[in-house]
């Protein structure tokens, strides 16, 4: 595959990526949308907790998606920490004693929703596993556009994949109870109730049911 990098990003992730992509033709220029761009094609912005946190505060990580989302058909935001590398990172924050620069789990999630109104946001917990993230999810762009048109607001989020395989559940009303319900991962999923599933718009008893009947 052809693979751009952002030359601004971190020198040793440049590397690292280079040296991670080896088989494939690499290369290291100034970007004008996203960090990396898999066969000028399928575009993606690269943050570590602490450069999401300071992106969101200043809302350029938004503009940035929508940007990307102008240009390029496939368009990702990535985001890489552990839970404990994000909550120590909170902590932090909190810590210093700046309301300004508090941030917490809740409005985490919370810009990862309104991120996904317009791209689709991958996490991973660390630079190698995003690395294999971003190719894969550039192979199945480029080599399953018939699938990946149906799931391309959410494609990688186990919950939006299992609910997209429950027959009778339409990627609208997917999309609907993942957006909704800050759904994220198949416990997530596994956690929702009846009552939540209809007290969403467009989600009745009986897709509540179908559901429910699937996740049980």
């Amino acid at each position: 595959m052809d693979i751009l990098i952002d030359n601004r990003e971190k020198h040793s992730r440049i590397e690292n990526a280079i040296e991670y992509y080896k088989g494939d033709n690499v290369t290291v220029k100034e970007l004008p949308f996203g960090d990396y761009i898999f066969e000028n094609q399928v575009v993606f912005e690269y943050k570590t907790i602490k450069d999401f946190v300071q992106s969101v505060k200043s809302q350029r990580v938004f503009n940035q998606a929508i940007d990307q989302s102008t240009v390029y058909k496939y368009h990702f935001v990535i985001i890489v920490s552990t839970d404990r590398e994000r909550r120590g990172y909170f902590n932090k924050l909190k810590h210093l004693g700046n309301t300004d620069l508090c941030f917490d789990e809740k409005k985490y999630i919370g810009a990862i929703s309104r991120l996904n109104t317009y791209t689709t946001v991958i996490q991973a917990t660390h630079e190698k596993e995003a690395f294999l993230y971003m190719r894969s999810q550039a192979r199945k762009c480029l080599d399953n556009k018939h699938v990946v048109k149906r799931l391309e607001t959410k494609t990688d989020n186990p919950a939006f994949n299992f609910l997209m395989n429950i027959k009778h559940i339409s990627d609208v009303k997917a999309e609907t109870i993942v957006d909704g319900l800050n759904l994220y991962t198949l416990e997530d999923l596994l956690n929702v109730t009846n009552n939540e599933l209809q007290s969403l718009d467009g989600i009745g008893s009986g897709t509540a049911g179908i559901i429910m009947k699937a996740i049980k």
